[in-house]
């Protein structure tokens, strides 16, 4: 399921690519994947998308500029070499890379080489934050580390972490309670993602003025969370044209929707391919 909340409008668009604003026309793009409750999901998804596309594949490369999941398909690499990097991308048009630093985990190849990708024609899905598999987090100083040339960043939150203590369901804790005014004995209401989801310090942190920002809300599984994040959705759409115009000085507000897109999703990989 995916539903997004655009321009005050919302739009039940056939994919999650789509709803991004990636296209087979259009999709020469680095996408930057932050926050929690399923980035790797949400990348999955999307490389998925661009295999099946039924307008033709869209030519896809994954990576992280911190650690992410190694897959074990051909079309893994595992060598920065822009050789293999083409015979991959020529056998399967799509490419999942990253230096193993352990079983399953991947770290970032050099910046580099990540830069040399990035010129080439293809969609560029890099994981750029880490959560430790907790549905919801706020950066450490070091986070995120977003590609200056990303075009969109994707900030992911995980629904099921409302109503639930801050404490169970949030990584950096101490940072999360700062932000939001609570200790970690308190539950996370939906108000508290809309806070973390807006603010400099949490979910737009690094996002620069020529980036597109989008929120995901994901693993609204049940009626009860679909309802709720769709809820929330239209609260984040609003706050963040707000926070846009206050912080431009601006009565554009048509301009500022144009970063104000929020998504709904749930199954976004089946129950029994899931990491």
């Amino acid at each position: 399921m995916i539903k997004s909340y655009t321009n005050g409008e919302w739009k039940e668009p056939g994919s999650l690519c789509q709803a991004v604003g990636i296209y087979k026309e259009d999709f020469h793009k680095i996408v930057s994947v932050v926050g929690g409750g399923g980035k790797t999901t949400v990348i999955r998804a999307m490389l998925r998308e661009c295999m099946e596309n039924s307008d033709g594949r869209i030519p896809c490369a994954v990576s992280t500029t911190t650690h992410i999941q190694k897959t074990n398909a051909e079309y893994f690499l595992g060598e920065p070499s822009m050789k293999m990097f083409w015979k991959k991308l020529s056998d399967y048009e799509a490419v999942w890379m990253g230096r193993e630093i352990r079983k399953g985990k991947l770290a970032s190849f050099q910046k580099e080489f990540l830069e040399e990708v990035s010129r080439e024609p293809v969609l560029l899905l890099l994981e750029a934050d880490g959560a430790k598999h907790f549905p919801v987090k706020a950066p450490a100083e070091h986070e995120p580390v977003i590609c200056e040339k990303t075009g969109i960043v994707l900030n992911v939150y995980g629904m099921r972490a409302i109503g639930k203590k801050i404490k169970d369901v949030c990584f950096r804790i101490g940072e999360v309670e700062k932000i939001l005014g609570k200790t970690g004995e308190d539950i996370l209401r939906p108000e508290d993602i809309m806070t973390l989801a807006v603010s400099r310090s949490a979910g737009r942190k690094c996002v620069t003025d020529e980036m597109e920002y989008q929120v995901i809300l994901n693993q609204a599984d049940t009626e009860e969370e679909k309802q709720m994040a769709m809820q929330l959705a239209e609260d984040i759409e609003k706050k963040l044209s707000e926070k846009y115009i206050s912080e431009k000085n601006t009565k554009d507000t048509e301009f500022s929707r144009q970063i104000s897109k929020v998504h709904v999703t749930s199954d976004l990989i089946p129950l029994e391919e899931r990491w």
